[in-house]
């Protein structure tokens, strides 16, 4: 490519989103409906611009793609289509193609003919040679495709897009070990902060990058640690809230950091009560009712600055107060719930209801729990605030098991900025017979709507992951 032609980042992921939805649709529908036209007009259009200056490559390196020599920065609304994207070039062995000055000249029935021999290469054995052929049978000079060579295949499993995968497990782990260490040490006497400020800060940067991913990572129930892995989520439910209501980085650590502390206090009520099976007795509710005070005066002997202290103190005595000041523990010095109380209270009992508890072996689908929340709104929770958690959320939840109108099973992702929240991309789960459940396909339920009503896809329901025995963040985290 010419040195003088400057590609822009959102010129290069407006050509992988195009690129996408191309090939997407060319799968579903005929050369004749005006779908797939759109889709090929809008790939060529951006086509023609990325090889205003000469030939451009579209490479795969390291699980990054690159678009005439620029690095295309990892973008967490585009994570699905990138994803997708990946496994599209790894399956059929394509490392790169290289467009040529000439594709402006391709039709576009040269464009969608290319498009569907490279949807069809999957089909053979060595993918990259069929291609490779059939560009040269229909005299496609105007495009070249490079083999992913065989000594990449370690880079690719050992990607920036694995460690990213490995640093977010990591972080989470480390996390529910930091709490259960830092509750454990708070029961016998002072402790430090240092390494938890160190650890929300990581969480506040990972959030920043891929929101998504750490709100998947949020449907990890470990019940024998269920107290710790519920701070934990917490922690990243509450400091995603406040990324999306504009909080400062300084403001989103100190969030994490009372999420983490907010149950501190349990470590004074006793082991009988809090893994009890069934409800408690009146005294037995009194006495869990006293956890946010004890937590007050753990949190008070934490071997911190008085600084950081005033700010982590007051969420956590709070996070049991509903807005119309009922809930607990009761107080006459405060009148009103200050920001931190009302994001941890929503990100609490979010968490929660979704979850099984000994008192509630049931668990809420995350749908259900945010329509019981919201018919709790201007009373127990925000409505402002819930509305924000809502949105973030989305229609069906990131995390959510859905059944779809064909009877098959997915998972949701992610959801595209463009559909604000309402159309998901949804993983589809392909039952592999034995009682495992396997990665298909990404689903962009946006392109569903577009198609005759007899053809679209769509999600009837959420299920529980206990009906198919899978734990949903394992295909986040893209665990085998």
């Amino acid at each position: 490519m010419s040195a003088r032609h400057h590609i822009s980042e959102e010129l290069g992921h407006d050509f992988l989103k195009a690129f996408y939805h191309m090939v997407t649709t060319a799968r579903n529908y005929q050369d004749n409906n005006q779908l797939i036209r759109n889709s090929v007009r809008s790939f060529k259009s951006l086509l023609d611009k990325i090889t205003t200056g000469g030939e451009t490559s579209f490479l795969l390196w390291r699980s990054r793609f690159y678009l005439g020599g620029e690095k295309l920065p990892h973008r967490r609304e585009a994570s699905g289509i990138t994803n997708s994207m990946i496994e599209y070039f790894a399956k059929r062995g394509i490392e790169s193609f290289n467009f040529l000055e000439s594709s402006r000249d391709a039709s576009p029935e040269d464009i969608l003919i290319f498009t569907r021999l490279l949807n069809d290469a999957v089909k053979f054995k060595d993918s990259h040679s069929w291609l490779a052929q059939k560009l040269l049978e229909h005299d496609f000079s105007w495009v070249q495709v490079f083999k992913k060579q065989e000594d990449d295949e370690k880079d690719y499993s050992e990607s920036q897009e694995e460690k990213r995968y490995q640093k977010a497990r990591n972080t989470y782990y480390h996390a529910v070990a930091t709490v259960k260490d830092v509750a454990a040490k708070a029961a016998k006497g002072m402790v430090g902060v240092r390494r938890s400020r160190r650890l929300a800060q990581n969480m506040v940067e990972l959030i920043q990058e891929d929101e998504a991913l750490m709100i998947g990572m949020t449907t990890i129930k470990e019940f024998d640690d269920y107290t710790y892995a519920h701070s934990v989520n917490v922690a990243l439910l509450a400091t995603c809230l406040g990324m999306h209501i504009g909080l400062s980085d300084v403001s989103l650590e100190h969030l994490s950091i009372c999420a983490f502390f907010h149950d501190l206090g349990k470590v004074g009520v006793s082991k009988d009560i809090l893994l009890k099976k069934g409800k408690l007795t009146d005294k037995e509710w009194d006495k869990m009712k006293t956890h946010p005070l004890i937590g007050v005066r753990k949190i008070l002997m934490l071997n911190a600055s008085p600084s950081l202290r005033s700010r982590i103190i007051l969420g956590p005595f709070e996070h049991h107060l509903n807005l119309d000041m009922t809930g607990y523990p009761r107080t006459l010095f405060v009148t009103q719930v200050s920001l931190m109380g009302k994001i941890l209270h929503i990100a609490d009992v979010y968490e929660a209801l979704t979850s099984e508890r000994n008192y509630r072996p049931m668990s809420y689908t995350p749908d259900e729990a945010l329509k019981k929340m919201w018919s709790e709104a201007g009373k127990s929770f925000d409505t402002i605030l819930l509305k924000r958690f809502i949105k973030m959320m989305g229609t069906y939840p990131i995390g959510s098991v859905v059944e779809l109108s064909d009877g098959s099973f997915g998972l949701v992702m992610d959801y595209p900025d463009e559909t604000e929240r309402r159309l998901p991309l949804v993983l589809h789960l392909i039952d592999e017979g034995n009682g495992t459940w396997q990665r298909g396909d990404m689903i962009y339920m946006a392109d569903q709507t577009s198609r005759d009503l007899s053809e679209q896809l769509n999600i009837v329901r959420t299920i529980p992951p206990s009906q198919l025995r899978i734990n949903p963040a394992d295909f986040f985290l893209h665990v085998k």
